[in-house]
């Protein structure tokens, strides 16, 4: 027998196929030092296009440009401080920054931008690398350890007053310059009070407190001037809610800078005036207690410039929210010659039989829903607080101001006291920026913590005893024959 046909036909397919000719001469003529030299530079054309695209990629993937827009907002909600630009340019280069201004408000805009920078990196690949990012990040970083800014502390989400279109974002106008025995000389350390909503109060001390306190009530009794509130039940509201329907601010007489008599402010449900009730925008020979309408109907200011004092009363919806900024000295003496029993919510805080545990009452409505209906907030409303923290967070409250904005759309349902929220939060922010929120929670995981253990152990309780009260009622009807079994 002769060879096998099959290694003849395996032999010359191996030799004669056009692919193997092919991969043949391929391997004997590449490896010419000419063509070698011309495939390599190929392939370094071909990496450097690659990483050429890679980093437009990454610049493009890395859109920190958008920080510059929220800074530019937080400025203006903290009232705008200095140049526009910490970075100089037009959002994106290196420049100085004016020493012109308030380190705190200045803070907390930029605290604002590096926040937004290091989030965006976070959720965004192609800013490893991107010498955008970090030229922009290195600036902003030394322009907050120029101002002494702390990388944790208050920040704004400019995108919150954006949409709501309910807010003003007007900017009221700068105060009037007065002569300078009409100005305050004293020590410059100032305290901050609140209040908005269903009433939640901030007091001079920065005690947080939800109150019921119906009817009339002083926030402030000092030797220059009285603020008094009415707080009406809210429409339609559950159990003890109620809220500002009238605010009335009482400028006492000061001969020299002042007036002789007394003058006075009053607001109630939609009526917001622009003046005194004399009809009068300002008070005495050089203007140094002023009434500025910053929005007609919506938002006023009285300055009184020889106390460096400065009251914001806004109207939202019904109510009014309040805030007073005032030197701590003044509040200090204000007691003297009077009865240390006199209320007084911004210097005492809401006396204990008035106060609401605002953190249980939160807690203790976890799972629950909410169902409230009024001629304020029209159809049925109904809400899980679930639902009311998701549009409290949406709308960039943190902290207590956060914690009041969820209590108010549980107990009332009207999105008013949101916006309401919001303005208080704004006007500490321009007010005093050091006052502002440290923390920036957005959760009521301490509170359900706290007091949700005994409301979930106090539920467990319940249901087990309802089923033993079952359970021992089938037993006896069981023994006395009234049960009858199916088998």
């Amino acid at each position: 027998m002769g060879p096998p046909r099959c290694h003849c036909r395996t032999s010359y397919h191996h030799h004669h196929h056009p692919y193997h000719q092919y991969l043949h001469a391929s391997i004997t003529t590449s490896t010419h030092p000419l063509r070698l030299l011309l495939l390599l530079c190929l392939l370094y054309g071909f990496a450097l296009a690659s990483v050429s695209g890679f980093s437009l990629q990454q610049k493009s993937s890395c859109q920190i440009d958008q920080c510059y827009d929220q800074y530019k907002d937080a400025l203006e909600l903290v009232g705008g401080v200095g140049d526009v630009n910490p970075l100089g340019g037009g959002g994106g280069g290196v420049g100085e920054v004016s020493d012109s201004g308030d380190n705190e408000a200045r803070c907390v805009a930029l605290r604002t931008y590096w926040s937004c920078i290091k989030s965006t990196k976070n959720s965004s690949r192609g800013c490893q690398g991107n010498i955008h990012y970090y030229s922009v990040r290195n600036v902003l970083r030394n322009q907050m350890k120029q101002y002494n800014c702390t990388m944790h502390g208050p920040t704004v989400d400019p995108s919150s007053t954006s949409s709501s279109s309910s807010l003003s974002k007007q900017v009221p106008p700068p105060p009037r310059q007065v002569p300078d025995h009409c100005q305050y000389h004293g020590k410059k350390v100032f305290q901050h009070c609140g209040l908005f909503g269903d009433p939640h109060l901030r007091t001079f001390d920065n005690q947080f407190q939800t109150c019921k306190v119906k009817g009339a009530w002083p926030l402030v009794n000092n030797e220059y001037l009285i603020v008094q509130v009415t707080n009406d039940p809210v429409l339609g509201g559950q159990g003890d809610a109620t809220a500002t329907s009238k605010l009335t601010v009482i400028v006492k007489s000061n001969g020299e800078c002042g007036s002789e008599h007394y003058h006075t402010y009053q607001a109630q449900t939609d009526s917001l005036p622009s003046a005194f009730e004399d009809g009068n925008t300002s008070i005495g020979p050089h203007g140094s207690v002023q009434v500025v309408e910053v929005e007609a109907n919506r938002h006023i200011e009285i300055h009184v410039h020889y106390i460096a004092t400065t009251i914001v009363v806004r109207q939202i919806g019904r109510y009014f929210t309040f805030a007073i900024h005032i030197p701590q000295s003044i509040n200090e003496n204000q007691h003297k010659g009077r009865s240390s029993g006199e209320p007084e919510l911004c210097s005492k805080g809401c006396p204990a039989s008035e106060q609401i545990n605002y953190k249980q009452y939160l807690a203790q409505r976890r799972d629950t829903v909410t169902r409230i209906q009024s001629e304020a907030t029209g159809p049925q409303v109904v809400i899980s607080r679930y639902e009311a923290e998701e549009v409290c967070k949406d709308s960039g409250l943190v902290d207590f101001y956060f914690d009041s904005c969820v209590f108010d759309l549980m107990a009332t349902g009207d999105k008013n006291f949101t916006l309401a929220a919001l303005s208080a939060l704004k006007d500490v922010l321009r007010l005093d920026p050091a006052m502002a929120p440290l923390e920036n929670r957005t959760s009521l995981q301490p509170y359900d913590s706290a007091f949700g253990a005994a409301t979930a152990f106090s539920r467990t309780v319940s249901w087990w005893w309802h089923v033993v009260c079952v359970v021992s009622l089938c037993l006896t009807l069981w023994q006395r024959g009234d049960v009858v079994v199916v088998r």
